[in-house]
């Protein structure tokens, strides 16, 4: 079962704020100052601490026009841009009607960022509304696919961070029968649990005959894609041939029909896939569908989900199966104390919510090495390798099979450990 339960029905905050470099300041003295200042007459005293004073004064506003102000260039190198923020209204056709899309995209901008609140405790630093920045043009577009139920926010951890290093990113509220998060209006109070946890069963019995009812995923999916490249705003600062897309559990299979899964849904602009957890992105296709995808991909899952069941199958032989098929490079990593919640933002504090999204940790460590690939496999950047390379202690699992082995279920590089069906190899 491609289980999503609570994916965004209670979640909590992930704060990415701008990091900014106070400046220092102390305001101890030295024995010898002091000893020399106490020497002095009553009005020596007085000046001294007067001036001291307003030396004080000055490198605290100093400090606080610096910390405070939004234009200043980030401390880290590798994330330069300030980050603006717009919700887009698209019009999507499901049959004979036309359904709003709403569209949650972060870009580079020169404005100022200020803290924004995306729905309950969940804050970002943004400039909403803002002006693209055209001098840093052209950038690379990322596409993103929240699980069933879920919303254009879900992956929030990744997609402003994405947008602060120079992507344009944009992630829609899909038009699901049940949703419990919403980009515009936050935690859906009035969700009707029973008839989602229905549908999520059905979802879960389906196989690639049943697949038909869920394509206006991918539907949605391309006119994201479509708006944004050929859009006055952003079209014209987007470098076209470095698109990618991402999902996260059913999510997953809505960007795999998009690689090639689906030859007329196929969309030869997409460069590389990123993963989260999905168990329909396996049991909605068939082997030879799966092996149809010929781009770098990227695949996470949590450790303790290891064992727990989609229908027949536990997500290990789920994820297994997707690696096996896919083309290289491709590349497995497994977090340590993972759920299949570990990819989500939250929008509240109750203890439920904090058990169905990730924690700060596992946000770094799955941002940090999916922003390695993404710029590796869609950027080229060579310097990206050794982020890749890299043992991480929460990381409990992970391969990678570099180009040059197609048609191969052996992994020439594993970094270490590993799910039980590779371990022999």
């Amino acid at each position: 079962m491609e289980l999503v339960i609570g994916e965004k029905i209670e979640q909590d905050e992930v704060l990415l704020k701008v990091q900014r470099k106070p400046v220092g300041f102390h305001t101890s003295s030295s024995d010898e100052e002091r000893s020399g200042m106490y020497s002095c007459g009553l009005s020596n005293v007085l000046l001294s601490r007067a001036s001291s004073w307003a030396s004080l004064v000055m490198l605290l506003g100093a400090f606080l026009l610096r910390y405070f102000n939004p234009t200043e260039a980030q401390a880290d190198p590798l994330a330069p841009f300030n980050v603006g923020f717009q919700i887009l209204d698209l019009y999507a056709k499901r049959g004979q009607n036309k359904q709003i899309l709403a569209v949650a995209v972060w870009y580079p901008t020169t404005e100022a960022p200020h803290e924004y609140n995306y729905g309950g405790p969940t804050r970002g630093m943004v400039a909403f509304d803002a002006r693209p920045d055209p001098a840093g043009a052209p950038y690379p577009l990322f596409v993103f696919s929240h699980g069933y139920g879920g919303s254009g926010l879900s992956a929030l951890f990744l997609t402003e961070a994405l947008a602060s290093r120079g992507w344009i990113v944009a992630c829609p509220d899909h038009n699901d029968a049940y949703s419990a998060v919403r980009i515009r209006t936050g935690q859906q109070g009035d969700l009707d649990r029973r008839g989602f946890l229905s549908y999520l069963r059905q979802i879960a019995s389906s196989g690639p005959a049943d697949r038909v009812r869920y394509l206006y995923r991918l539907e949605e999916m391309q006119l994201v894609l479509g708006h944004m490249l050929a859009s006055e705003s952003f079209g014209p600062l987007i470098d076209k041939g470095k698109v990618a897309v991402g999902g996260h559990s059913f999510g997953g299979f809505t960007a795999l029909g998009l690689c090639g899964t689906i030859p007329e849904q196929h969309d030869p602009r997409i460069k590389a896939v990123l993963l989260f957890s999905t168990g329909a992105g396996s049991y909605l296709f068939k082997d030879e569908e799966l092996s149809a995808v010929r781009m770098p991909s990227m695949l996470f899952m949590g450790e303790k989900e290891k064992g727990q069941l989609r229908g027949s199958k536990s997500m290990l032989d789920l994820q297994e199966r997707i690696f096996r098929n896919l083309s290289p490079p491709k590349y497995l990593l497994v977090v340590k104390g993972g759920t299949h919640f570990s990819f989500n933002n939250r929008f509240s504090q109750s203890l439920g919510a904090r058990l169905m999204s990730g924690s700060e940790t596992q946000f770094e460590v799955i941002r940090r090495y999916s922003m390695a690939f993404l710029e590796r496999h869609v950027l080229g950047k060579e310097e990206a390798e050794a982020v890749l390379r890299q043992k991480d202690p929460l990381i409990t699992d992970y391969w990678s099979e570099p180009l040059g082995s197609l048609g191969s279920a052996v992994v020439p590089l594993r970094i270490f450990a590993g799910p039980r069906s590779m371990s022999a190899h």
